[in-house]
């Protein structure tokens, strides 16, 4: 067997490095979900209904405070509402300030991801300060989130991510490297349900804590800190872009791409956070397109939105919904967590290269396949390669400098989602949660009709808004004419286009 050279080991871990970044930074901020339920759900036992600290620590399995327990997982559903509404408008702003910046100044995009992922270190010392001071009111627990919101922490990490991937990869193989990204995202899912949820009922680190809340924020912490330093070492060619077979376009909102010359950190910083940047980003993608293909991009996004919200429901309640129903703790939870995250991780692993690359399968087609698979869960093995290819169709939608643009475009109207899906959801199961907790699930997949509808046309009408196939036909019927002329000149004299006949001249 070939000895693996250390050149070549580095040499691939240089095409992963803003893969590996981007788990790492989810992951810090995975970790601590688990652990802040717990930990929400504790004070609110102790410090507002005062049970003893043995009944709260086996709360979910105890008969004898049923009420409590409703009442408690009501009230960590309402805080977790706060977290999420605390979390999301500042992003809405914030979101679009930095789709500009990554795109006008792609060099800054390392420093951006390391600042973002260094934000969770803050909530994370805000928290331990916390755990430490249990008295405290939970409702206090919002102030952990000041800094990454300040920061845009989750909505950088996501756009430069995927901004990131769309220009360094050609058109043909983005559905591939969405794969490979999401693939490190599923991954961070069992590790984080499994290391947040064995830490945090693991023997304490530090004396009088209830739960080993702390030692899951130091791990957090740790990935935090390694995401950034690797991202600020390695991510060095982020100004660089691979090039595609999409038709170029220039007009006054594409054009951020034009070489920018040196300027003051005064500069700059007004040049990210004027207001007409907004206007710009919005007019990105709301602006006529040839063949009305913007109509196609924005019922994308309309169909993105919805899907994200019913996405979100784990999220919101499936802790609650768990200890509720099959009493379970927090241990079981992400073990279980873990154990069926595995079917969707296989789906996305098989299901591009098996439909886009093998079956010659329209990314709109496979969008049908992930998004029925979220209504009937028959086929939930298949269940996320809607989430792949939406991204894919989007970079398709669009030429390669709005890229930024329309990601941050996205992401504000992403950051609607969680406040949305956490008021959709809080208020059906707390409504339900006495009588019928599994109801909210049923309303969830309703959610997922209109996306699976607005696959159903793009795909049908996929030869107006492709730009890849439309710049697949150009070359195509380029090559044809091409081939036609070459044709043509064999029937034609060889003189042509001066086609009469020089008269000889005869010996005398």
């Amino acid at each position: 067997m070939a000895k693996i050279s250390a050149k070549e080991i580095f040499n691939f871990v240089k095409l992963l490095r803003i893969d590996l970044f981007f788990f790492f930074a989810t992951l810090s901020t995975s970790l601590p979900n688990l652990a802040l339920n717990q930990l929400i759900q504790d004070k609110f036992c102790i410090n507002k209904y005062l049970l003893n600290k043995t009944d709260c620590f086996n709360l979910e399995k105890s008969s004898d405070f049923e009420t409590i327990q409703n009442e408690v997982l009501k009230e960590t559903t309402s805080l977790k509402l706060y977290i999420t509404l605390m979390t999301t408008i500042p992003s809405i702003f914030l979101s679009l300030i930095m789709g500009y910046w990554v795109d006008k100044y792609p060099s800054h995009l390392r420093y951006l991801l390391g600042v973002a992922a260094m934000a969770n270190v803050c909530a994370n010392i805000m928290a331990i300060y916390q755990c430490i001071y249990f008295e405290m009111d939970p409702y206090l627990l919002l102030l952990t989130c000041l800094v990454p919101v300040l920061t845009g922490s989750g909505t950088l990490v996501s756009v430069g991510t995927y901004t990131y991937a769309t220009k360094k990869t050609p058109a043909k193989y983005r559905s591939i490297r969405f794969t490979v990204l999401e693939l490190f995202l599923f991954a961070t899912i069992p590790i984080a349900n499994l290391a947040g949820g064995g830490i945090v009922a693991s023997k304490p680190w530090f004396a009088n804590q209830l739960r080993n809340y702390i030692g899951v924020y130091i791990v957090s912490s740790v990935c935090a800190i390694f995401a950034a330093i690797w991202v600020v070492i390695f991510l060095y060619d982020s100004v660089d872009e691979t090039k595609s077979n999409e038709p170029v376009k220039v007009d006054e909102t594409s054009s951020l791409n034009a070489k920018v010359n040196k300027k003051s950190l005064k500069q700059i910083i007004y040049d990210v956070i004027k207001p007409n940047n907004i206007l710009i980003a919005t007019r990105c993608v709301f602006k006529r397109r040839p063949n009305n293909a913007h109509w196609f991009l924005i019922s994308n996004i309309v169909a993105g939105f919805l899907a994200n919200i019913g996405y979100l429901a784990e999220q919101n309640i499936g802790y609650q919904f768990s200890q509720r129903v099959y009493h379970w703790s927090a241990s079981q939870i992400g073990l279980f967590n873990s154990v069926i995250i595995v079917f969707p991780a296989a789906g996305i692993i098989i299901g591009p290269p098996l439909f886009i690359h093998k079956m010659k399968l329209h990314e709109t087609a496979v969008a049908i396949i992930g998004i029925s698979s979220l209504i009937v869960l028959s086929f939930a093995v298949l269940l996320d390669l809607s989430n792949i290819v939406d991204r894919s169709i989007t970079s398709r939608l669009i030429h390669a400098d709005e890229v930024g643009q329309v990601y941050a475009f996205t992401a504000v109207i992403g950051s609607f989602n969680p406040v949305i899906s956490s008021l959709f959801y809080t208020e059906i199961f707390q409504a339900t949660v006495d009588f019928n907790p599994g109801l909210v699930y049923i309303f969830g997949a309703m959610l997922f009709i209109y996306p699976l509808l607005n696959a159903i046309w793009l795909n049908i009408n996929k030869q107006k808004w492709d730009l890849v196939l439309i710049g697949e036909m150009q070359n195509s019927d380029n090559e044809t004419i091409d081939l036609a002329i070459v044709e043509l000149l064999k029937f034609l004299p060889i003189t042509w286009p001066y086609s009469r006949a020089v008269p000889s001249v005869q010996p005398m």
